[in-house]
């Protein structure tokens, strides 16, 4: 079940927070922590951006204790300020090429989340979870709040990993994932379509060059296909667990539970069953011996994820911070114009 955090208590904060800040959390003492600026703090966006600078190491800790903390209240309005405000953490070592949602860049360092029509949930998964390197954190940025729906929706994946069923965590320990992806011909459009596979690989590798293409998948650890179509076929060989690099606990990091989500939807949705049957290599999570789980167990990882699964009313110029493998993400169906930035931080 999918939880709305309606209250939240007062917690208290660090005195270099504490100045400037109010520290909110559910009473559930469920993640997020938010960080709401008390009124007229701060004088402009540099003022926050230094404030944020200043305050890094505290930040950090409260992002790894918390797992998730959202600034509320702080003065940001377009890409450029949040392009400020992130420039304060240290920007990923990597890049978006080869992205499971191809993503137009909006000011330095700062994408356009995924675009999928508001009629489509966003099921949660950790940022890049297809590929070998990751950013360890990502930030969002709420540049326009929809008019219905279209909240954030977060998922605490420490508490996923805990609560694993044994037989299910022996398979994925035993065999690990493989994800196949599929990615167009180039089609000279920038425009994210409604269904991601229809995207050209140029567009999600941000190069028409296939030389290119193949170095990064490389870099990546990922194994490309190519057809005679020019459409273009990944695999992705991962473990379905890795290490926290600083808190050195192991964590889930695969999206096998969106798969009884995605082919409940595709029931009902004809466009995206011909697209699957005309694929020569169908796009899938398996596990990494090409069996998939069974649907009582795809069920089940569902179930969990959702019962881990929180979201709140954003606010314009609410940003949200997040450690990639502790929290997972996803996105709510919407009506109305939607807009919202991120970022990516080691």
């Amino acid at each position: 079940m999918v939880s709305y955090v309606k209250e939240r208590g007062t917690v208290s904060l660090p005195s270099s927070i504490a100045t400037k800040a109010v520290g909110l959390v559910s009473v559930e003492g469920l993640p997020p922590l938010f960080l709401e600026a008390k009124p007229g703090v701060f004088a402009n966006v540099e003022d926050a951006s230094d404030w944020v600078g200043e305050n890094r190491p505290t930040l950090d800790r409260l992002i790894e204790e918390h797992g998730v903390i959202v600034l509320r209240g702080f003065p940001l309005q377009t890409s450029a300020d949040f392009g400020k405000l992130g420039a304060k953490f240290p920007v990923f070592d990597g890049n978006y090429q080869g992205g499971a949602a191809a993503r137009r860049s909006l000011d330095k360092g700062v994408y356009e989340a995924t675009q999928r029509t508001g009629d489509q949930t966003i099921y949660i998964h950790q940022e890049m979870f297809y590929v070998r390197d990751y950013p360890p954190r990502i930030a969002f940025f709420a540049r326009k709040v929809a008019e219905t729906g279209g909240e954030t929706i977060i998922a605490d994946m420490a508490k996923v990993t805990r609560l694993l069923p044994a037989p299910i965590r022996k398979k994925l320990e035993q065999h690990g994932v493989l994800v196949v992806r599929n990615f167009a011909p180039p089609s000279g459009s920038n425009v994210e379509t409604r269904l991601m596979d229809r995207r050209g690989w140029e567009f999600a590798f941000y190069t028409d060059s296939r030389e290119e293409v193949d170095e990064v998948c490389r870099h990546r650890g990922m194994e490309p296909h190519w057809h005679d179509d020019g459409s273009l076929t990944v695999f992705s060989r991962l473990p379905a667990f890795v290490v926290h690099p600083t808190t050195g606990k192991e964590l889930y990091r695969t999206a096998l539970h969106t798969n009884a989500r995605t082919k409940a939807d595709m029931e009902h949705d004809e466009e995206a069953k011909q697209l699957l049957a005309s694929q020569k290599i169908p796009s899938a999570m398996v596990l990494g011996n090409g069996e998939p789980l069974n649907p009582e167990e795809e069920l089940a990882l569902a179930r969990l994820v959702d019962d881990a699964t929180v979201y709140w009313k954003w606010q314009q110029g609410d940003v949200m911070i997040l450690d990639n493998l502790q929290i997972g993400h996803g996105r709510n169906p919407f009506v109305g114009e939607r807009a919202t930035d991120l970022q990516m931080f080691n």
